[in-house]
């Protein structure tokens, strides 16, 4: 079963400069997000999929695979569906994806351990789970941090019935007030 990290992370933001990159206690925050999930035990290979030549810098510099991402991308009417999709396009030439980990890159706080109980409400062969996301334990909205899918939900659009969740609290950093949040803890 191959099981991949992907993290869609493009240069550009509107609401931070530089968001993805954007140092938190001196690391960038991708290098947050790649650390936990270079800790998962299922997670085989972790790609970046970005534009931007300084986040694919910090990308290599933290053991993550480059996906390039074309300028078209990077718009932002252009939704994540369309990112999974192309990063698929390519990865699956080799091998077929079973299950894909969506990490955020503003999501500084993803814990491993968050990780890897999603990957196995979903990887489990006697799971009926085909898509776990995490939720905000607070808000019980979603956070975007972590989303676990199997490889069919792509084609399906995500649209289906066997989900399943995560508690979370984490933040989504968009501003540097979100950053001063985290710091303070």
């Amino acid at each position: 079963m191959r099981i991949i990290a992907l993290i869609p992370a493009k240069g550009k933001s509107n609401r931070l400069k530089n968001k993805n990159i954007y140092p938190l206690s001196g690391k960038p925050l991708l290098a947050w997000t790649l650390d936990a999930a270079k800790k998962s035990k299922y997670i085989h290979e972790t790609y970046v999929s970005t534009e931007s030549e300084d986040v694919k810098a910090v990308a290599r510099e933290n053991g993550a695979l480059i996906i390039d991402r074309p300028e078209p991308l990077t718009k932002d009417s252009v939704g994540k569906q369309q990112v999974i999709e192309h990063a698929l396009s390519i990865l699956e030439k080799e091998k077929p994806v079973d299950i894909i980990c969506l990490l955020q890159a503003n999501s500084p706080q993803i814990e491993t351990e968050k990780i890897d109980e999603a990957i196995e409400k979903v990887a489990h062969p006697l799971s009926q789970t085909w898509d776990c996301i995490s939720i905000n334990k607070n808000t019980l909205f979603t956070d975007g941090a972590i989303r676990v899918f199997r490889r069919r939900v792509v084609d399906d659009c995500g649209v289906g019935m066997y989900k399943s969740i995560i508690l979370t609290d984490y933040i989504d950093v968009h501003y540097k007030e979100d950053i001063e949040k985290i710091k303070k803890g």
